[in-house]
């Protein structure tokens, strides 16, 4: 399980690079050739539509990876003076229970990716643009936001149960910000 975990991470960590960066790049581009266009009273067509999508997409690709990273901010208020096996039962409590509430909301999103699937959902305006694949890409954001989740629960436990490191994650390597 442990070279799963670490294989997965491996890969993921380098796909959601470029599955964050590109559409942040796509969006800085349209959002650039727009604002040229408006000042020659020629905007760029489907900006809103483009931008408002990508957005979704770069987002939700991007939590998973912070999820990965532990890049998150953690508010101590007293765990820190709790035995480091408990410390870690609490992590791997909150990671389990933040898998619950986003698998719900991926069930959700899937369910109505399906749905716009379907339909070849399109939002009308100067274009026809296709919502359908964004829907699909906000699932799957979830959906790896979920995994990642899990994947930590179950490093958190093996920390828990005694283990020095599980997966590369460690109690000293992790990075936490104390608010004091």
């Amino acid at each position: 399980m442990e070279r799963f975990i670490v294989a997965y991470e491996r890969i993921y960590r380098r796909v959601a690079t470029y599955l964050v960066f590109l559409p942040l790049l796509a969006m800085t581009i349209i959002e650039f050739l727009n604002a040229i266009g408006r000042k020659l009273f020629v905007p760029f067509p489907g900006t809103i539509e483009s931008v408002e999508s990508l957005l979704v997409v770069s987002v939700y690709f991007g939590v998973a990876l912070v999820a990965l990273e532990g890049g998150h901010v953690n508010v101590t208020l007293g765990n820190d003076r709790l035995p480091v096996w408990v410390q870690h039962l609490l992590d791997a409590l909150g990671n389990i229970l933040a898998a619950l509430v986003f698998g719900f909301l991926a069930a959700g999103a899937a369910s109505e990716a399906a749905r716009s699937i379907a339909l070849l959902e399109f939002r009308l305006g100067v274009y026809r643009f296709p919502l359908w694949p964004f829907k699909s890409l906000f699932a799957a954001g979830l959906v790896l936001l979920t995994v990642q989740l899990v994947l930590n629960t179950v490093k958190h436990l093996a920390l828990a149960r005694g283990r020095e490191t599980y997966a590369g994650l460690d109690r000293q390597s992790r990075e936490t910000i104390q608010v004091t």
